[in-house]
């Protein structure tokens, strides 16, 4: 039944990323328009969705049954951290292309796509899901992930902290909805309403906006590289079906969380990558072309991992 909904639901996911991608090519949408959607989403859309869903969907002991996502986010990053940093020692890949790969194959794209495809598949609690998966999240990219998209000549060895990131629309939504649910603060209607409106555009959006940015990318030069498939193989099918099944072994956690769990590891590469990379090293297209490969597979890699983790 789960593996039929996500089936279905990255189906969709691909008609939009389709028509997001044919619109670029007709200049629908245009490349100089795509900063200021993105903006939109971030700061907008995607907020209202983590609030308005995670409001209308969880209660205070949703919130408190979940708790263990964050042990299980800790363990995630730990464990790709190492396994990624080993993968481009073996492989060879040069500087800072090495980094670039770690950050990639390290941080999913637990907005665009993760969001609305947890909240899809798990109407109760995915989004709780995500919240407490975010607090490592967040931690660790914006502290080991910008000091991965850093170049050598730019880094002197210390790894960067923006504190200021930590205080974005998502992070400002997650902690309104944690304080209005545990105090079950109620919502007028009219509100209500409109949060809902706003967050069923959300989905739509960022397919659209993700089509976009491939239909402007150029991917042929990444498609060349060993690693990419390396990379998509390991982090994005092997790893979330071998240690979503271990979990499940342990007996400690709930089926459906090990299973959001595997689906957020199987996650392409975050959005913002290229644009951290841009903005603090020297390898943008490198990172903009692994960036819309694990894409446009993830259409057909998320659902075999919930196929293959069996439930």
């Amino acid at each position: 039944m789960i593996f039929q909904v996500t089936l279905s639901h990255m189906f969709v996911f691909f008609l939009v990323f389709a028509a997001g991608f044919v619109s670029s090519r007709f200049k629908v949408i245009r490349e100089d328009s795509l900063p200021a959607l993105a903006q939109v989403i971030t700061k907008v859309l995607l907020p209202c969705m983590i609030f308005y869903s995670t409001y209308a969907n969880c209660e205070r002991q949703t919130i408190i049954d979940n708790w263990e996502m964050v042990l299980l986010a800790a363990f995630f990053y730990a464990l790709i951290s190492l396994v990624t940093f080993l993968l481009a020692k073996a492989l060879r890949i040069e500087h800072d292309k090495d980094r670039v790969f770690q950050l990639c194959f390290i941080f999913g794209n637990t907005g665009f796509v993760g969001i609305p495809l947890l909240a899809a598949v798990f109407p109760d609690a995915g989004l709780v899901y995500m919240m407490m998966f975010s607090i490592i999240d967040q931690l660790v990219f914006w502290t080991y992930g910008i000091w991965l998209s850093t170049a050598r000549c730019h880094d002197h060895g210390r790894i960067h902290v923006n504190w200021r990131s930590f205080v974005s629309p998502n992070t400002v939504s997650i902690v309104l909805v944690l304080i209005f649910v545990m105090a079950d603060i109620p919502i007028f209607e009219p509100i209500q309403l409109g949060l809902s409106t706003i967050s069923s555009a959300t989905t739509g959006m960022c397919m659209l906006y993700l089509g976009a940015l491939a239909g402007f990318s150029k991917v042929l030069l990444v498609l060349k590289r060993p690693e990419l498939y390396v990379g998509i193989a390991v982090k994005m099918i092997v790893l979330p079906v071998l240690i979503g099944h271990l979990i499940l072994m342990t007996g400690f956690f709930p089926e459906q969380m090990v299973l959001a769990l595997a689906i957020i590891m199987a996650l392409p590469v975050m959005t913002v990558v290229p644009m951290v990379v841009a903005n603090n090293g020297k390898e943008y297209e490198y990172a903009t072309g692994i960036t819309v490969v694990t894409l446009v597979v993830s259409i057909v890699t998320i659902p075999l991992v919930v196929f293959l983790v069996g439930l």
